[in-house]
């Protein structure tokens, strides 16, 4: 415990929305996976197979999902022609169709991973890097503190951060085949370490991922330098929970 309280704060990140924009691919990734569902044998690999309108609607709400099996709601939503405006929205769909999600999210990885080994670099590509956030982290892990809890699959980070030349050590990392929740990540980063809450820093582009972890005692962060959400933005200043907006403020709070 002495040893880490010498050092300045573990940071732990999440990965979408914080160190890469996923939005491209999440949304090609969950357009096949979708087809699938519905027993069609579309498959789309770009961008650029996608309309203005689809792109604009895809990337409007999918800063809300939280893990794969919840891209179910939105495809199914797109599909019924519903219009998610608001979390509550969201949150009801999410409940209503809960029993849809995990199965769905089993098609989802498989339609990533189809998507992955067709073309590796392609796919990669579809990640691209938020500026200046790589490096912060590489120096946190020089230094021993770089910690990340995400909800996407980890060999997907893996690929993405090793092309960036950063690659994140076995413990420090949790991904969603270990955690179902920020939390959880969070108190096992804790045990493991040694260390207390407040010489922790978590950050997080979902708002919905900070609020158990804040009234829990630990010191958060919502980035916004993605896509985050205004509705989000307004929730973390209800909670007192502080934003980040460029990498020069995460790097003054390190």
């Amino acid at each position: 415990v002495g040893k880490v309280r010498e050092q300045k704060k573990i940071v732990v990140f999440d990965f979408d929305g914080v160190v890469c924009d996923s939005t491209d691919e999440c949304m090609v990734t969950s357009w096949n996976a979708w087809e699938k569902w519905e027993s069609r044998l579309g498959f789309r690999k770009t961008v650029d197979d996608f309309s203005e309108e689809e792109k604009y609607t895809f990337r409007e709400v999918r800063p809300r999902v939280r893990g794969a099996g919840e891209y179910y709601i939105l495809r199914r939503a797109f599909a019924e022609g519903i219009w998610i405006e608001n979390q509550e929205i969201y949150e009801k769909l999410e409940e209503d169709w809960k029993e849809y999600l995990s199965p769905f999210k089993t098609v989802f990885f498989e339609a990533r991973n189809r998507l992955r080994h067709e073309n590796l670099d392609d796919w990669i590509d579809l990640h691209p890097i938020y500026n200046g956030v790589v490096e912060v982290m590489k120096t946190l892990k020089s230094q021993g503190r770089l910690y990340m809890a995400t909800l996407k699959d980890g060999e997907s980070v893996r690929l993405i951060l090793g092309k960036q030349g950063l690659e994140i050590p076995v413990g420090n990392f949790l991904d969603q085949s270990k955690i179902k929740s920020k939390l959880q990540a969070l108190d096992q980063f804790r045990k493991q370490i040694g260390c207390d809450k407040t010489d922790m820093i978590f950050i997080d582009d979902n708002i919905t991922h900070l609020i158990e972890p804040k009234a829990a005692g630990y010191q958060v962060y919502l980035t916004t330098w993605g896509s985050t959400i205004e509705e989000y933005i307004g929730i973390a200043q209800k909670r007192n929970i502080p934003l980040l907006n460029n990498c020069k403020k995460l790097i003054k709070i390190l």
